[in-house]
């Protein structure tokens, strides 16, 4: 299991597995370090059920409040991408929206992982058929939630290689900000955010019909 943080665009690992063998009983492995829980005291079964506890409840509470601060996010970046005036507090502007928002990222994660249960390439490429949906619905916030994903869907269409190559350029600085244990992706992570709104600002200019004469996200 790897419990994976993107919440204020912030990003972090944290990887924990648990494997059975016969005979061996129950180990678990929490950052690389192997522990038999056959060999673990009492009180030390009890600390590791409470940690497991907290990491199960905080993932669980990042994927329901992470949807609606996605969708600042990306008005943030959108708004900052086309030089209008942004502020932090933009990030938390769509509380309104909280059971639309949250309820895009639950269809999308649904319709990615059955994707994903047919093989790992046609997850992929759901991944990145609906990336475009809460950039979408954070400009037209009183689209539906299908609605988001097709027009996600029309905009991708054509256009998956190119955010893939887009987010793969950024492989390097990925790989030197995981040397920094994280910290470098309180740099890395602004920068690539503005990337992926410049590039749904150019896709959308050209494919989605827009009825506001001149362009503004509405918040």
């Amino acid at each position: 299991m790897c419990i994976r943080d993107r919440l204020g665009g912030i990003q972090s690992v944290i990887p924990v597995t648990a494997n059975y063998q016969y005979g061996e009983g129950m180990s678990v492995q929490i950052f690389g370090i192997n522990m038999s829980l056959n060999q673990l005291p009492a009180e030390m079964l009890g600390i590791l059920a409470v940690m497991m506890s907290i990491l199960s409840i905080y993932a669980l509470a990042q994927f329901v409040i992470g949807g609606v601060v996605e969708l600042g996010m990306c008005a943030y970046f959108s708004k900052r991408a086309l030089g209008e005036n942004a502020d932090i507090k933009d990030e938390f502007a769509y509380f309104q929206y909280f059971g639309k928002a949250l309820g895009l990222r639950i269809v999308t994660s649904i319709f990615i992982f059955l994707w994903t249960m047919l093989f790992i390439i046609p997850g992929l490429i759901a991944t990145y058929r609906y990336a475009m949906a809460p950039y979408i619905m954070a400009e037209h916030p009183e689209m539906g939630i299908m609605e988001a994903i097709e027009a996600s869907k029309q905009m991708m269409d054509g256009n998956k290689w190119s955010l893939f190559c887009l987010d793969f350029s950024f492989i390097g600085w990925m790989i030197l900000s995981a040397c920094t244990f994280g910290i470098g992706d309180l740099f890395l992570n602004p920068y690539t955010h503005m990337a992926t709104a410049h590039f749904y600002l150019n896709l959308s200019l050209s494919l989605i019909h827009i009825s506001e004469p001149t362009r503004h996200l509405r918040i």
